[in-house]
């Protein structure tokens, strides 16, 4: 595989060999900025960071992201919320796929969502890395489905979709958002627990709540060291 920033080429014999440690980091409800921290250190356990989509309001069916290129100098946060962690104090090559889990509270039986991670490096451009997304009712068992409790505490692992390999630079920061997907050209899951097929705008009335909470994080594969 190519390490993008590196001008160079690399070889593994395995997943798991294109890392040779792993960064964790929670999704906190400290804010930083316009956005939440992506922290070292977990959340207080109390703490929580909400998101709420009217999934019926198709007002934005025309909407065009403001940031459509692999490096853009615009973040798209639209229908969700981004984290955005310290500036790395060394060089660290980000290599394989990102992993992760949501502790949440919904207020549906089912959702769809998505997870992107990007470099903001420090001339203030995004560089998209990779992304995760997927459908909650099938993290576990893409066979069968297991639908949300409403109202009640669980924790959704993830793993991303993209395998890639990046030089990150010093100075660069890593920014993951998480939303839900709602936009032209998805399907819309209403979050009933029926075939979302045969779902409706009408089930939508109730807007889709959700609580982050403390337990949230994602996991970055690196190689060679990086100090946070």
């Amino acid at each position: 595989m190519r390490v993008m920033g590196a001008n160079e080429w690399k070889h593994a014999p395995s997943l798991a060999a294109m890392s040779n440690r792993t960064l964790r980091f929670h999704l906190s409800a400290a804010k930083s900025g316009g956005a939440y921290r992506l922290s070292a250190r977990k959340s207080a356990a109390k703490t929580s960071v909400a998101l709420k989509v009217d999934l019926s309001d198709r007002t934005d069916v025309d909407r065009m992201s403001p940031s459509n290129d692999i490096v853009d100098k615009n973040l798209d946060s639209w229908n969700g919320v981004a984290f955005v962690s310290d500036p790395l104090d060394g060089p660290a090559e980000f290599s394989g796929l990102f992993s992760g889990r949501l502790d949440l509270i919904a207020n549906k039986r089912d959702l769809d969502f998505r997870i992107d991670l990007y470099e903001l490096t420090s001339q203030g451009e995004y560089m998209a890395l990779s992304f995760c997304m997927a459908r909650a009712s099938y993290l576990k068992d893409r066979g069968h489905r297991h639908l949300l409790a409403p109202g009640r505490r669980q924790r959704l692992d993830f793993q991303s979709g993209r395998l890639t390999s990046r030089k990150l630079q010093p100075g660069s920061r890593l920014v993951t958002v998480l939303s839900v997907v709602k936009w032209p050209g998805a399907q819309i899951n209403y979050g009933t627990g029926r075939d979302v097929s045969d779902e409706t705008i009408a089930d939508g009335k109730e807007p889709l709540s959700l609580r982050l909470l403390g337990d949230s994080f994602i996991d970055v594969p690196v190689w060679r060291g990086w100090r946070g």
